[in-house]
This record gives C-alpha cells, sequence and structure tokens, in this order.
C-alpha cells in the first residue's frame, strides 16, 4: 500500500512540474499594450513576422516599417524630431543572435527578442516568416526565443 501511495505521489508531482513549465498563450494585442505584464513569464504568441532580410546592423532595432537605422548615428537625450522612430539599443548574449520581430497589430511596437545562433541558423533566410514564438524576458532588457514553430 505504501508503494502504491508514493507512486501515485510521484507521478502527480512530475505532472505538476511539467505543467509549471508550459508557456502561457497571450494575444498580440495584450503583450504590446503592457508588456511589463509579462516579464519573467514565458508566454506564447501566434502570428508574428520575422523579417529574415532585414539589413539592420546587428544589436539595433528599429519600429517595423520604419526601415533601417542609420548606422553611426545615436539616439540622444532630448526633445525628438517629427517622424524620426527611436532606436533600441539589443546587445545580445554570447551565443545569441538580435531577430527583427514584427508585431502587425502595433508597427511602432520595438523590443529586443534574442535566438540562439543553433535556431537562428536553422531558419530560412531571404524573405518575411510568419511563426509562432515561445520566449521569456523582460520589456528593458529584451526576450529570449526559446522555440519557435514557422506558420
Amino acid at each position: 500500500m505504501k508503494k502504491i501511495t508514493l507512486f501515485v505521489l510521484s507521478i502527480v508531482g512530475l505532472a505538476s512540474a511539467a505543467m509549471a513549465q508550459g508557456a502561457m498563450t497571450v494575444n498580440a494585442v495584450d503583450f504590446t499594450s503592457n508588456p511589463a505584464r509579462f516579464n519573467g513569464k514565458t508566454i506564447a504568441i501566434s502570428g508574428l513576422k520575422l523579417n529574415m532580410t532585414s539589413n539592420a546592423p546587428a544589436g539595433a532595432v528599429s519600429p517595423a516599417g520604419g526601415g533601417a537605422p542609420i548606422p553611426g548615428l545615436a539616439a540622444a537625450p532630448g526633445p525628438m524630431g517629427a517622424g524620426a522612430p527611436p532606436v533600441t539599443r539589443c546587445n545580445p548574449p554570447r551565443g545569441f543572435k538580435s531577430l527583427d520581430v514584427d508585431f502587425t497589430n502595433d508597427p511602432n511596437f520595438a523590443k529586443c527578442f534574442f535566438i540562439s545562433e543553433a535556431q537562428y541558423n536553422a531558419l530560412p533566410k531571404g524573405h518575411q516568416l510568419t511563426a509562432q514564438l515561445t520566449f521569456k524576458g523582460d520589456d528593458r532588457l529584451g526576450y529570449t526565443i526559446t522555440m519557435f514553430k514557422l506558420q
């Protein structure tokens, strides 16, 4: 009887540990309206555009549709000129690359997304892709993509 009880309890414990690691599926509108609400949580968003044709220099992200940032110009404190989108600096960790992720619901949403070099090399290059991304991170430091699924 003790063995059966221990076996059942261990199965329940393993099942709850597996469920705790699952990603929360979030709507893109909810994420872009308040990204700080999801800090530290693993989330999955479907229907995101991955721009694999971007000529943006490594470490810079501009809002979608804003084009590539101009090399050599850095964002400075003070008022911005009319129509000049802000450039966010992204420093990917070692072994990771910065990825241009576009949210169709909010073209001005620009955050840093990092993907491991092995996953980046597995992505087809030369055109825009639609994918479901699973990631975790912080709205100030950036998000690390843990899994992608092309759609």
